[in-house]
């Protein structure tokens, strides 16, 4: 039973998990998600709509060829064919408008969070607008091949303020936005419980299988992106990129499983990476909140705070061994997986180990 615990005793009946641990209890539900992607996804979408308009407009002035790289002194140092280049816009702005749109619905997330993700969306879009649609205008004012375009550096300064002049947009059309309609915020956890009641010679198992929809957005971003590139005939640039996307996405989920092994997280698509940690070595289990930047991002993570596989921000079970380390992993019914693996990791006669706290 995903979420939730199932317990066999001799007479092969499931037990119920203490009162109030129904699954999600760390994040509010409240909160209309798609209205949220779609502000995030909006500026790429009108992008993609300004730089494939552009195109149009320039492609009876472009040869065969155009410049889409350029040096420090704004001399073109690498040139792609014109007919591949809104192939690469739509890569690159399809898979960033998929990674902020999912990246709205996180849970756990502050307001202030989300105002500074649609923020940077917002002003990704507006400068990677303004300078794919730089190099049009100036490969139109060039030779039919490109080789004499120029893109001098106060265009890179004007594509920084039009990535400003969208970020305090997005910005302010976020505050603007109907509560309901920012997507859902975080809530206080209900206090943890303890410990789980078992009857005499009944065992006792829980898992759960969790997602990050970051991850998951930055794999199909990656993806897509590398996917275009090869579209544009550039394999060596290409090829790693879509086969990263590929381990990113597989990499986006993990399954947590606490039984009489101890707790076990591994990777929700793969047979590997896998984490134990034995029941010798629990001193004591907790559910609580916590925040993916505060131990250092997204995936497995080393830090101040201990180790973790941290998914998002929100409901995490964190897991005090015996030698004072902490290891968290962020997952749903965090409560009643701390429960049963404090109950587990207890003596014969159902004390706390010492060190419990």
């Amino acid at each position: 039973m995903h979420g939730g615990h199932r317990a066999k005793g001799p007479d092969r009946n499931g037990t119920g998990g203490p009162p109030g641990t129904g699954g999600g209890a760390g994040t509010s539900r409240g909160g209309a998600r798609w209205p949220g992607a779609l502000l995030e996804a909006a500026p790429f979408v009108v992008g993609l709509a300004v730089t494939v308009a552009i195109f149009l407009g320039t492609r009876d002035k472009l040869g065969d060829r155009i410049a889409t790289h350029f040096s420090g002194g704004g001399t073109a140092d690498d040139w792609a064919t014109t007919s591949s280049y809104p192939w690469v816009c739509l890569a690159l702005f399809g898979g960033l408008a998929l990674l902020f749109g999912l990246g709205t619905a996180l849970p756990g997330a502050s307001l202030a969070a989300r105002s500074a993700w649609t923020a940077t969306g917002w002003g990704t879009a507006g400068l990677l607008g303004y300078l794919l649609s730089a190099v049009l205008v100036v490969n139109a004012g060039a030779v039919a091949d490109g080789t004499e375009a120029r893109l001098p550096w106060v265009q890179l300064v004007a594509g920084l303020g039009a990535a400003l002049l969208a970020a305090a947009a997005g910005a302010l059309v976020r505050r603007l936005m109907p509560s309901a309609w920012r997507g859902p915020e975080r809530g206080p956890l209900p206090g943890a419980a303890e410990r789980l009641t078992l009857r005499p010679g009944e065992r006792a198992g829980w898992s759960a299988h969790n997602t990050s929809a970051v991850l998951t957005g930055i794999g199909a971003g990656t993806f897509l992106l590398g996917a275009g590139l090869l579209a544009a005939g550039l394999v060596g640039a290409g090829l790693p990129l879509l086969l990263a996307g590929l381990l990113t996405f597989a990499l986006s989920a993990v399954r947590v499983t606490v039984d009489r092994h101890g707790l076990t997280v591994a990777a929700g698509y793969l047979p590997w990476p896998r984490t134990r940690i034995a029941l010798d070595q629990v001193a004591t289990a907790r559910a609580q909140h916590v925040r993916a930047l505060e131990w250092g991002g997204w995936g497995y993570r080393v830090s101040p705070r201990g180790t973790g596989v941290i998914l998002h921000s929100g409901e995490a079970l964190v897991v005090r061994r015996e030698d004072g380390r902490d290891f968290a992993v962020t997952t749903r019914d965090a409560r009643t997986a701390a429960a049963l693996l404090n109950t587990l990791a207890a003596d014969g006669d159902g004390s706390p180990r010492p060190g419990g706290g």
